[in-house]
């Protein structure tokens, strides 16, 4: 009994030894990467001193002597706090995830070797000024730098997914600007897709009520050919696997809003700018704030995108600038005719041309490896496969496979000194198009468009017949005759992803712009009053009315006159709508009530037409009709084909309430008081790792789940997918005051670490979602007053180890 009573207190004290040690590994995962933040810290490949200033969000106020020694530091910091992520997006843009995530991730990697960003990095590299070519070099060193300090003490994602991060390369940074540019561009691809096959199936008559500017395009005429249904359901599988980025919060920009007032308007006398850029929600998120400071040479604030090195969004000593996505079209679709003799040549100006043919290896997680055989037209690859191909496949032509330099762009922009730099900086901006908000301190305001407008015949959302040059680009419009806006008589610009000119403009741009609803509620508040002051802008950008909801509730307070066809739970649901001011307020029912109506409202008048394609109907096209047939009429469309009758369109708003009713009952019961808003439409800020339950539990990848207001028409959005759980808003919020750069505002919805356990992570989402901000600390004395934490970065007499 004694020897039995020692082996089971040994096993006890085993066991307790075991769970130390497994406490202790763990931590050591957990908090092995949490950065340095104060002291002094050794960093192999300085030439001098630099400081960096923490304030209480952890962002980091960098001061060096010259740019070799900022742009090291500002790799070198931001590897410290976000060197998985970046790792991420490198993979992204390099189609190497299956590496390291494993097979799921195979028909991803493939489409995105299509893209061939690094090609396309190496041509601007080998393009770029010196200047900033040694700007990105001493960036790269110091991410390398930082990789070789950091040793095993790598974050924590790193050690779950067991590997190493590779040396960083310049075309690892140039890269991350070809991504942002497809991330911009592949709506288009979708869409074209979709109204392609709603055309075959209705008829082009039918299908331009539907589609957004069609009946304004001369060439309303699709190819005499028609496409094999498996081209396009084999292209649709494939750029399908494209959803998996943003499911992994690395999806860019979807929209944006920005505003500015000049000095007449504005309570400081100078002028305001507000920027807000939309994005998939994610942790640990897409920007990084960051403020860069070379004492009397450069000084500039704002968010830089983990990876590279200049201030995307922001404002220096002099002028301040934001954007929104222009919704370019700028991919097109085209049926080629392939050699049945021959696969890999295709019909073009009456000969058959040679495809160039690529074979890329997948390399996958476990020592396995897939392949894929990529063929390319003069315009870009075949993305359509080759199985079950009869006569035809569609090649891609995009803006991205073409000479653009975006970071020449920013690096000048972190340097302009007024107007005509901001304009010559933007110039070259062209495959990821924006429309650029300026401020300066000297009053002024503009809107300019920076961005590749493809000269082409005709509209770009149409399939075109390859066999010709006909509707092959013809280069891209001048930047000199791109819209542009400097000090407009009313005294502000604003932009929210809507229409970007009149019909009167020569050039064909997009037929998916954004409806009005945000911009048109932006410019009502700008025509509230004569002078804002910073709180009004607060007050603006967090602005949850809904002119969406302005539009469609007098339809739905139509039904007060058919009382009689509804039941006493309807009718209640009803009086909601009486009052409303169409504020989409968490603690509200009505807009519940709203969102499902419209939800009902698209598929009632669309459905019995579309069938099956209903639920692949693009987003813009189903917005756009509802938006038509609400301001001009109803159409042929209103009329349910399935039933004898010929319905009206109040026939549609009755049944679609009835639905709309019937659907919240079934899924939150009968009390009506259950049915708030926030209590249906709510957020997690999730990181990729974070849908593993046990990881969430272990690191604290993902938020808390936290109920929120607004929806996608809202000047604050917060877009849902399935299950009403939101998962695309502002990716940051800017309020500069060009009078005080000290009373500027900012914040993010995440927080500035990417390391789980460190204090910065996720460290703003409360505050965002309760609709507060930050001040943005700029004068020296600012940042040294706000500075939480202090780290000297030193130089070593012994270079780093690590080069690509």
């Amino acid at each position: 009994m004694k020897t039995f009573k020692t082996i089971l207190f040994s096993l006890f004290v085993l066991l307790i030894v075991a769970a130390l040690a497994g406490t202790l590994f763990l931590s050591g995962i957990k908090r092995g990467a949490i950065p340095q933040y104060k002291g002094e810290l050794i960093a192999s490949g300085l030439g001098s001193d630099v400081t960096v200033y923490r304030d209480e969000r952890g962002m980091p106020h960098i001061y060096a002597a010259n740019e070799h020694d900022l742009y090291f530091s500002v790799g070198y910091v931001m590897a410290q706090e976000r060197l998985w992520f970046m790792d991420l997006i490198r993979r992204v843009t390099t189609g190497r995830l299956s590496e390291v995530m494993g097979e799921k991730l195979v028909a991803t990697d493939k489409f995105l070797r299509c893209l061939e960003m690094t090609e396309k990095s190496k041509m601007l590299l080998s393009k770029e000024d010196p200047q900033i070519v040694s700007y990105l070099q001493a960036y790269a060193d110091g991410v390398n730098a930082y990789i070789v300090a950091a040793g095993k003490k790598l974050p924590p994602e790193f050690i779950i997914l067991g590997y190493k991060p590779e040396p960083w390369k310049l075309e690892d940074i140039a890269n991350i600007i070809g991504y942002m540019g497809w991330d911009l561009a592949k709506d288009n691809l979708t869409a074209d897709l979709s109204y392609y096959q709603i055309a075959q199936k209705l008829g082009t008559e039918k299908a331009s009520q539907l589609i957004p500017d069609w009946k304004a395009v001369n060439s309303l005429v699709f190819p005499d050919f028609r496409l094999d249904e498996n081209v396009i359901k084999n292209a649709k599988t494939f750029i399908s696997s494209m959803d998996t980025l943003e499911k992994m919060g690395i999806s860019s920009f979807s929209g944006s809003n920005n505003w500015a007032v000049n000095g007449k308007r504005s309570s400081t006398g100078k002028p305001i700018l507000s920027n807000d850029m939309h994005l998939s929600f994610g942790s640990p998120g897409i920007w990084m704030q960051m403020h860069q400071v070379i004492p009397g040479k450069l000084n500039v604030t704002g968010v830089v995108v983990p990876g590279e090195p200049f201030v995307v969004a922001g404002h220096n000593e002099r002028i301040a600038w934001g954007e929104t996505n222009l919704m370019v079209d700028d991919i097109d679709l085209f049926a080629e005719k392939i050699n049945p003799q021959n696969e890999n040549q295709y019909f073009f100006s009456g000969d058959w041309k040679d495809m160039i043919v690529k074979k890329e290896i997948i390399k996958i997680k476990g020592g396995k490896q897939d392949s894929i055989i990529i063929k390319y037209t003069h315009r870009g690859p075949i993305i359509s496969g080759f199985r079950d191909v009869k006569n035809a496949s569609l090649s891609m032509r995009w803006s991205g496979y073409d000479y653009s330099d975006e970071l020449r762009s920013v690096c000048l922009l972190n340097r302009a000194k007024g107007w005509d730099d901001f304009r010559s900086a933007i110039s070259t901006f062209i495959s990821a198009s924006q429309n650029f908000a300026y401020a300066d301190v000297d009053g002024n305001i503009g809107l300019n468009t920076g961005g590749g407008i493809a000269i082409r015949k005709g509209n770009g959302s149409i399939i075109r017949n390859g066999e010709t040059d006909e509707f092959d680009w013809k280069g891209y419009v001048s930047f000199d005759q791109l819209p542009t806006s400097f000090n407009p008589e009313i005294g502000y610009v604003s932009s929210a992803n809507n229409r970007t000119v009149s019909d009167n403009y020569p050039y064909y741009i997009s037929s998916d712009f954004v409806l009005p609803y945000r911009i048109n509620r932006i410019r009502q508040m700008l025509n509230e009053k004569e002078k804002f002051g910073i709180d009004d802008f607060k007050r603006m950008i967090l602005d949850q009315h809904s002119n969406y909801a302005a539009l469609l509730t007098p339809f739905i307070l139509k039904l007060n006159d058919r009382k009689k066809e509804l039941t006493p739970e309807e009718t209640s649901a009803l009086s909601n709508f009486t009052n409303w001011d169409y504020d989409m307020n968490a603690g509200s029912i009505t807009p519940s009530i709203f969102e499902f109506f419209r939800i009902n409202f698209a598929r009632n008048l669309l459905g019995d037409e579309l069938g099956e394609l209903y639920g692949q109907l693009y987003g813009t096209a189903r917005d756009y009709y509802i938006y038509r047939i609400l301001t001009t009429g109803p159409d042929e469309w209103v009329d349910n084909i399935k039933t004898p009758q010929k319905e009206t369109l109040d026939d549609i708003v009755l049944q679609s309430f009835k639905d709309c009713v019937s659907s919240l009952s079934l899924q939150y019961g009968a009390d009506q008081t259950k049915w708030k808003w926030g209590s249906i439409h709510k957020i997690t800020i999730e990181h990729p790792l974070g849908s593993i339950k046990i990881l969430d539990r272990l690191f604290g990848f993902n938020s808390k789940e936290y109920e929120i207001g607004g929806s996608n028409h809202t000047v604050s959005p917060y877009s849902y997918g399935p299950g009403f759980k939101v998962n695309h808003g502002a990716s940051e919020r800017h309020i500069f005051n060009t009078a005080d750069w000290d009373e500027s505002y900012t914040i993010i919805p995440t927080g500035e670490s990417g390391i789980p356990a460190s204090e910065f992570y996720l460290s703003q989402t409360k505050s965002y979602l309760e609709g507060k901000f930050y001040k943005d600390a700029f004068s020296e004395g600012a940042v040294k007053a706000a500075a939480k934490y202090t780290l000297i970065l030193k130089p070593s007499s012994h270079p780093s180890p690590l080069k690509p």
